[in-house]
């Protein structure tokens, strides 16, 4: 029996049903506010107008008591019916004590009850509910406290009390909760629709990283993510790709220096322990015996030379090496460091230039500037050309110290300008005639430049010249 393997839920999936419940909640919440408030605001104006028919009708009752006359019941009875037929309303008037004056006989006197009677001496009544014996729908009660001052001058007490159909307000009600429940559904179904568009291409999205990194945790690094500009992931893939690219060329860099770590190891000690095995068991003679110790010795320096360089880089990306700031005069120095390789450079017959007026006085760490500059000059004397130039340039400019050394030669391509300072980066060229090095020198030269607050720059023109500037503050 074949099984079907069960599909893994995209990651939008959640952000789907979370979105879902958010924008549901937030609908409903906003919806019972406007419903609460559309609600109010029809019930405030249902009882303004019942408050001010009454209010109108008190003034008409008030005026024709203020008669000179006497006022009949037949007046009053008269002008409340009259009340009736034009708002719609069912109106009952009490005197002081209660009694019903209109529309006699004491019906519905249970509206003007001792606890309303007591409501009346702060404020107006105002309730909505189920006031007439036989009612069957709600009911909104107004009642006014109101005084008629008697042409003899006494001033009576009077109430008037008016029941209007409230059916409307709550029909309106229901009318607002099914418009809210009729939106809120086709804003679901408009949200779930136009999301799982969105959402499936985002998964596509994601399931095309998915597949790249999956790719890399395997060890291949040679797959990109491809995603078209305007989607949503494309900077996150551009990210993921630009991340390939830096571990690739890691790893690039960290194969190249396993093979020439490996040989540079492999040499010097294949030489080391040919000769000391020729020594010990007499292949070699007695007499030629100081000739072959002293090549040992100069393998064991250039193995304790590998080892040093590897040392102090792993220092200088630990942040452990400290700075011991002194007056240094830089021309001095490079002076200095050009005559160790005064031979090589008589060899190629190679013509320095710049150092005759040079005077640049900085404050530095001076070991680590020799080592900087010892480098720069090792690496224009091995590559400068037979009969060639090497020009320095040493000056300060606002507060910064500017040391160019610069070859004349094969110089070096555009591509390889930016690797040009990458830990064990060696170019075709220095491969072939740097036999000795392990292309430590520039990145180690590069992190004392940093350590001291500058920069150093390469310029090159292919089959011209090479240059590098190194750019510091004066005074650390």
């Amino acid at each position: 029996m074949t099984l079907r393997k069960k599909k893994t839920p995209g990651l939008s999936d959640g952000y789907f049903k979370l979105g879902g419940l958010l924008l549901f909640v937030g609908i409903l919440l906003t919806g019972v506010v406007m419903v609460c408030m559309a609600v109010a605001a029809y019930r405030d104006t249902v009882q303004t107008a019942l408050r001010q028919s009454l209010e109108t009708l008190t003034v008409n009752i008030t005026e024709a008591y203020a008669r000179d006359n006497e006022t009949t019941e037949e007046e009053i009875d008269k002008l409340i019916r009259t009340a009736e037929v034009e708002y719609h309303n069912s109106i009952w008037f009490y005197d002081a004590g209660g009694k019903t004056l209109y529309p006699g006989k004491g019906t519905n006197s249970r509206l003007l009850t001792p606890s309303v009677r007591a409501y009346l001496e702060t404020d107006d009544y105002m309730q909505m509910g189920y006031f007439s014996d036989n009612a069957e729908a709600p009911e909104l009660c107004c009642i006014l406290r109101f005084f008629i001052e008697r042409s003899n001058g006494e001033v009576e007490c009077y109430y008037l009390a008016a029941i209007s159909d409230a059916s409307n307000v709550t029909e309106y009600s229901k009318m607002l909760v099914q418009s809210l429940v009729i939106c809120l559904l086709l804003a679901m179904l408009l949200f779930m629709l136009l999301f799982r568009i969105g959402a499936r291409r985002l998964d596509d999205q994601f399931e095309a990283v998915t597949k790249v990194t999956s790719q890399y945790a395997e060890g291949d690094f040679s797959a990109r993510v491809e995603l078209p500009e305007h989607a949503t992931l494309y900077p996150f893939g551009c990210t993921i790709n630009r991340m390939a690219e830096f571990i690739e060329q890691n790893e690039t860099t960290r194969r190249n220096f396993v093979a020439n770590v490996s040989h540079e190891l492999r040499t010097p000690m294949t030489t080391i322990g040919g000769f000391a095995d020729g020594i010990l068991d007499g292949t070699i003679p007695e007499e030629q015996h100081h000739k072959y110790i002293k090549i040992i010795a100069e393998e064991i320096h250039r193995l304790r030379t590998l080892v040093n360089s590897m040392l102090n880089l792993t220092k200088f990306e630990a942040g452990e090496m400290q700075l011991r700031i002194s007056n240094v005069d830089m021309a001095k120095l490079v002076i200095k460091t050009v005559l160790m390789f005064e031979k090589r450079i008589s060899d190629k017959n190679v013509e320095v230039e710049g150092l005759e007026d040079a005077a640049l006085e900085v404050k530095a760490d001076e070991d680590l500037m020799f080592q900087v500059l010892y480098n720069l000059i090792e690496n224009a004397v091995k590559f400068v050309n037979e009969g060639g130039v090497i020009s320095f340039s040493l000056t300060q400019e606002k507060g910064t110290a500017h040391v160019v050394v610069k070859n004349t030669g094969e110089g070096l391509a555009d591509d390889e300008l930016p690797k040009i300072f990458d830990r064990f980066y060696k170019t075709d060229t220095s491969r072939s005639q740097d036999k000795t090095g392990l292309g430590l020198g520039l990145s180690i030269a590069r992190k004392i430049v940093h350590l001291h607050k500058g920069h150093i720059v390469v310029k090159s023109v292919k089959g011209e010249y090479t240059s590098f500037e190194v750019q510091f503050p004066v005074s650390q």
